[in-house]
């Protein structure tokens, strides 16, 4: 509520006394006229309790306050006014200053830009003393009831001020993609490690694997056990690593979530065409009898659906770098996301730069110029959300402490 609309029923004389004094022409001691503004020419004009200063009846140093609390009527308010050139605003920015720390006007408080009329919120920028009143001095409002922060009114509403910093939310909530794709009519087959993989040593998502059972790093289905190969066509140079796909077999009435770790190619596979998932053999069997093999309609076996979905990891998204022990040039690997990475950047000199994922799923950044160590790097995954992470000249994996999240 605007002070402008309040009913301004009970100021003291002494507040507009003390008002003219800062803003009317001010009489010196001996004029034989009495200026415009001014009640007095000597203590006996004025009454009991007050003296003549300057031609103005007032209450001696130290009482502005208490003088509050005496209600003078509408003609006391109108005098208020007028010694501000009519403007309250005005009147409050040119108060006296108490001159002791008891004398408790609302120069204490904090300059509030809101002009709402709540007790304890000066309205200029002299804040104390006889400008306090205004709207309340020494925690007392006009009517001299006594309040301890009074509730804001419901009416008002605090004025716009454009401090031109946008306001930020400490946890906004993630937006989220839709659907982000898969197919109604697939197909599946499943694989070991023993057949090929052992001897490279690792997947083509360059997750790091454990055998007796196979596993994978940082994959959270199946404990690490359901993992999959994707067909060429979806594995687009690694941009499928780290995805999860819930797939299922419909005569069966199985689902699993598995998450991509691996590309099935189709130059050597020609079962690995698009739509096509190869499951780890734990994957498999949960769907199904192993013996089946091979099972979509196009096999002739039952039928597949599946579809992309956000992985159930626990852990928090870590980076690794591809050669911990050089200064000179890196690259750098995402792990433990829970959804897709769609681009990752690098802080060089200052710069953040974009780096290029490779087909093994590492990211290079320009010339692999990382920068100087501890490196900053970004991992943006395909809903647009950010997490960023320090990253050092050490082996190993090295957790950000920050996951995404889609709400």
């Amino acid at each position: 509520m605007k002070i402008a609309d309040r009913s301004l029923l009970a100021y003291p004389l002494a507040v507009s006394a003390a008002l003219s004094l800062a803003l009317s022409c001010r009489a010196e001691p001996g004029d034989a006229a009495l200026p415009t503004g001014t009640d007095c020419a000597r203590d006996s004009d004025c009454p009991e309790g007050r003296i003549c200063t300057n031609g103005v009846c007032a209450r001696p140093s130290g009482q502005l306050a208490q003088a509050a609390t005496e209600p003078v009527g509408e003609a006391g308010a109108a005098a208020l006014a007028d010694a501000s050139g009519g403007s309250l605003e005005a009147a409050a920015g040119t108060s006296a200053q108490p001159e002791s720390p008891d004398d408790q006007g609302v120069g204490s408080a904090p300059i509030d830009t809101r002009d709402d009329g709540a007790g304890g919120s000066p309205m200029g920028t002299g804040g104390s003393g006889v400008g306090g009143t205004m709207v309340g001095v020494g925690g007392r409002s006009v009517d001299d009831t006594p309040v301890d922060e009074p509730p804001p009114d419901p009416t008002d509403e605090p004025e716009d001020v454009d401090s031109g910093v946008p306001p930020t939310d400490p946890d906004p909530p993630a937006t989220c993609s839709g659907e982000w794709g898969g197919y109604s009519d697939g197909t599946i087959t499943w694989y070991t490690f023993s057949q090929g993989t052992a001897a490279v040593g690792d997947v083509n998502c360059s997750f790091g694997i454990l055998q007796n059972p196979d596993r994978v790093n940082h994959v959270a289905t199946g404990d690490g056990q359901y993992f999959a190969a994707i067909n060429t066509s979806d594995y687009q140079t690694a941009a499928a690593c780290g995805a999860c796909v819930r797939v299922t077999r419909h005569d069966t009435g199985q689902t699993i979530t598995a998450t991509i770790v691996d590309h099935c190619p189709v130059a050597s596979n020609p079962n690995c065409v698009a739509g096509h998932v190869d499951l780890s053999q734990a994957a498999f069997a949960a769907l199904g009898p192993v013996s089946d093999g091979y099972v979509g309609t196009a096999a002739g076996v039952g039928r597949i659906s599946w579809a992309y979905v956000p992985c159930p990891t626990t852990e928090t998204v870590s980076f690794r770098l591809k050669e911990p022990s050089n200064t000179y040039w890196n690259e750098v690997i995402v792990e433990g996301h829970a959804y897709p990475i769609q681009s990752v950047q690098v802080q060089v000199d200052g710069t953040w730069v974009t780096a290029t994922r490779q087909e093994y799923n590492f990211w290079q950044p320009p010339d692999g110029r990382m920068g100087t160590s501890p490196y900053r790097v970004r991992a943006i995954d395909i809903n647009g959300n950010v997490v960023e992470g320090s990253v050092s000249l050490t082996a190993g994996s090295q957790p950000s402490g920050q996951q995404f999240a889609c709400h």
